[in-house]
C-alpha cells in the first residue's frame, strides 16, 4: 500500500560481520532495521544504532521498551549477540564461563521473553530468528560456545512451539564456520582442521548466512516455527 511503514527488524550484535551482513539484507528486503550492539557501530544501511550490552538481563527489556516507545513494536528481532573466547576447556574460568553463556544464551533468552510479552499485549504477530551454531550440533573445542550454542537449538524449538498459539515464530539458522573478524581468531591449526572437514571445502560467507535468516524472516517461511536450518556447507 502506498505510504505504508515499511515493518521494523531488531538486529542484536549488529556491528559484527554477520550482523552486518543481516542488517544489509533485511533493508534489501524492505525493513527498516535497527542494529544493537555493545560496540557504536553498525552496517551503514541500518535507519538506526543502538547500544545495549544484552548479556546483562535487564538491558534486554530496557532495549525492547525504549525500541517500543521510539520506533514501535517490530515485527522481526534477530538474536545474533554473541560472543567466541576460542579458549580450551582446560583454560576456562568462572568469569569467561559466565560471558559466554549470558550473551549467547542469555540475551537470546531475555530478549525473546521481553519481546514476546510485548507482542502478546499488543495482540500482534512477531519472527524471531535466532542465530545458533553448528557447533550446537556437533560440538566445539570451545566447550562453553558449543554448550551456548546447544542451548541456543533447544531454545528456538522449545520456544517455536510454545509461542505459536500466540502467532509468534521462532526459528534459527546454525552457521558453521564463517568468515567474519570473529572467526579469525580461531588458532590457525584448528581452522585448517574445521576447512578439511567441510563438504563444500570453504568456509562461509556472511553474506551467506544472511540470506538464511532474510529467508526465515520473510513471508515465504511463513508455515516454519520451530526449526532450525543448517547453513555450514555440509559440516553436519
Amino acid at each position: 500500500m502506498s505510504g505504508s511503514v515499511p515493518p521494523l527488524a531488531v538486529v542484536t550484535g549488529g556491528a559484527g560481520g554477520i550482523g552486518r551482513a543481516v542488517t544489509a539484507a533485511l533493508t534489501r528486503a524492505g525493513h527498516r532495521v535497527l542494529s544493537v550492539d555493545r560496540e557504536p557501530a553498525a552496517d551503514p544501511s541500518a535507519y538506526a544504532a543502538l547500544v545495549a550490552d544484552l548479556a546483562v538481563p535487564d538491558q534486554a527489556q530496557r532495549l525492547l521498551d525504549d525500541v517500543h516507545e521510539r520506533h514501535g513494536l517490530p515485527a522481526v528481532l534477530v538474536n545474533n549477540a554473541g560472543v567466541y573466547p576460542a579458549r580450551d576447556f582446560l583454560d576456562y574460568d568462572p568469569r569467561t564461563y559466565a560471558e559466554v553463556l549470558d550473551t549467547n544464551l542469555g540475551a537470546t533468552f531475555f530478549g525473546t521473553l521481553a519481546y514476546a510479552r510485548a507482542l502478546v499485549a499488543a495482540g500482534r504477530p512477531g519472527t524471531v530468528v535466532n542465530v545458533a551454531s553448528i557447533s550446537g550440533r556437533i560440538g566445539s573445542p570451545d566447550a562453553a560456545y558449543g554448550a551456548s550454542k546447544g542451548a541456543v537449538v533447544a531454545l528456538t524449538r522449545s520456544l517455536g512451539r510454545a509461542l505459536a498459539a500466540h502467532r509468534i515464530r521462532v526459528n534459527a539458522v546454525a552457521p558453521g564456520l564463517v568468515e567474519t573478524p570473529m572467526a579469525a581468531r580461531i588458532p590457525a591449526a584448528r581452522r585448517d582442521d574445521y576447512r578439511a572437514r567441510i563438504p563444500a571445502g570453504r568456509f562461509g560467507a556472511p553474506d551467506e548466512i544472511a540470506a538464511a535468516v532474510a529467508w526465515l524472516a520473510g513471508p515465504d517461511s511463513s508455515y516454519v516455527t520451530a526449526s532450525v536450518l543448517d547453513v555450514d556447507g555440509g559440516l553436519h
